[in-house]
């Protein structure tokens, strides 16, 4: 893992502070928030760690940070094999990715095999979600200032999906409610009957996350099933309330 860092006030931390904590202060200071890709060195250091002498490393997509980039100049820093994935998404889409490409690596594929696993993958996976308010995206240059005012005055849940590395708009519901079973109807119109490796995720929102899941689990073949908060680093960017689904199906 090589964390991106933080700014909470002029005070730097890796992303590993407590997320609970972090919402907190984001709802009580807000705009004192940043963040900041690690530099090569920190990459090169996590592939001397380690314990072989190939490796495969999975980064957000590359369309909404520098992260892979920077991966990639550290791959060519250290005297191992390295090969860097681009996920095209980002939350438990891009965990999926990851989580099938060290599933392949423990089966005993080659470095050529598990980077073609990843990459399945990757084009497979669903990302899709409901963001409560427009203000943190507006904060992180996601959106501009028109479509983020309207959306506060008309005071609509934006549904969103990653696909292909681009953010997208889904819909424009007026209610959180309404947001939410959009998700989950877009969802089960996808999966259709197909065993489908499903995740919920959030950004402090839990329960919300938990209750999605089980609507969409519900008369699902479900191959495995999780509940994933997003790191502080992604809540600067989405704010509190984020609820949504990460998914692919076999």
């Amino acid at each position: 893992m090589v964390p991106i860092y933080l700014s909470l006030g002029g005070r730097s931390l890796a992303d590993e502070a407590d997320p609970g904590r972090f919402y907190e202060r984001l709802r009580r200071e807000p705009g004192v928030a940043t963040t900041s890709s690690p530099p090569p060195g920190d990459f090169v250091e996590a592939f001397e760690r380690a314990p072989a002498d190939e490796v495969v490393c999975v980064t957000v997509a590359s369309t909404v940070s520098a992260l892979h980039q920077t991966a990639t100049v550290a791959a060519g820093m250290t005297g191992k094999r390295v090969e860097v994935v681009d996920s095209g998404t980002a939350s438990m889409a891009e965990g999926f990715v990851a989580m099938e490409a060290a599933r392949a690596a423990t089966s005993g594929a080659s470095l050529e095999g598990v980077v073609d696993r990843a990459r399945a993958v990757s084009e497979a996976v669903r990302l899709v979600a409901a963001i409560d308010t427009f203000e943190h995206l507006r904060r992180s240059g996601r959106v501009g200032w028109i479509a983020s005012s309207a959306g506060t005055m008309l005071r609509i849940k934006p549904v969103f999906r990653v696909r292909g590395g681009r953010i997208e708009s889904v819909g424009r519901p007026r209610t959180r409610r309404r947001a939410l079973d959009r998700l989950v109807a877009d969802a089960r119109r996808d999966i259709g009957g197909r065993p489908v490796h499903l995740a919920a995720v959030h950004a402090d929102a839990e329960r919300e996350a938990r209750d999605l899941l089980e609507r969409v689990a519900a008369g699902s073949t479900v191959v495995e099933a999780h509940v994933a908060g997003f790191t502080a680093a992604m809540g600067i960017h989405t704010g509190p309330g984020v609820v949504g689904l990460a998914y692919f199906c076999d």
